[in-house]
């Protein structure tokens, strides 16, 4: 049988796409399964960054590019999570660029300059960039979130650090839990 446990009063977020945006979304899928041509990446791309599109468009083409593995979607993401309007938007660009494990430190890199970037009182979207950084979980991640556990000025932060090293365990992440238990 199939058993419904939506919330009453909220209705299935698919079922207010109307017709010819879920063929939109379908279309743009299709794009990012057929060959990662530089006119697939392209179109997904202008989709992605294009403000003016409906969130599921966008949202759509962000999750086909983030499966591109021919051309370098970073800069995509990070044009999404530098200047776009929608929080939401943005903390999903964020969230595939930890994903994008092609080149862990290019990833590293990109999440640490957003960190400084993004105005401080933007806690929920410092998170995010947390855990993106945890995601990737090299050296460079396990230094980073060491820094932010020992150093930032929100709490949240340093609790959400402390959090990550422990996910990411090994030598290096337990080292730095210890030297925070010291300091």
């Amino acid at each position: 049988p199939n058993v419904s446990f939506m919330t009453p009063g909220f209705s299935d977020p698919e079922e207010e796409i109307d017709p010819d945006t879920r063929l939109k979304m379908d279309a743009l899928l299709a794009i990012g399964e057929t060959k990662e041509d530089s006119i697939s990446f392209r179109t997904l791309r202008d989709v992605a960054v294009d403000a003016k599109q409906p969130v599921t468009l966008r949202e759509t083409a962000m999750e086909a590019l983030s499966d591109f593995s021919h051309f370098d979607v970073l800069p995509v993401f990070l044009e999404v999570a530098k200047g776009d309007t929608s929080e939401e938007i943005q903390n999903m660009a964020i969230d595939y660029m930890g994903q994008n494990s092609k080149n862990k430190n290019k990833s590293f890199e990109t999440l640490a300059e957003l960190f400084s970037v993004i105005p401080k009182n933007r806690v929920v979207q410092l998170q995010t960039v947390l855990a993106s950084v945890a995601e990737i979980g090299n050296e460079k991640a396990v230094n980073f979130l060491a820094r932010v556990a020992k150093t930032d000025p929100n709490y949240d932060l340093r609790r959400d650090a402390v959090y990550y090293l422990g996910n990411i365990g090994g030598d290096n992440a337990r080292a730095a839990l210890y030297d925070i238990l010291k300091g």
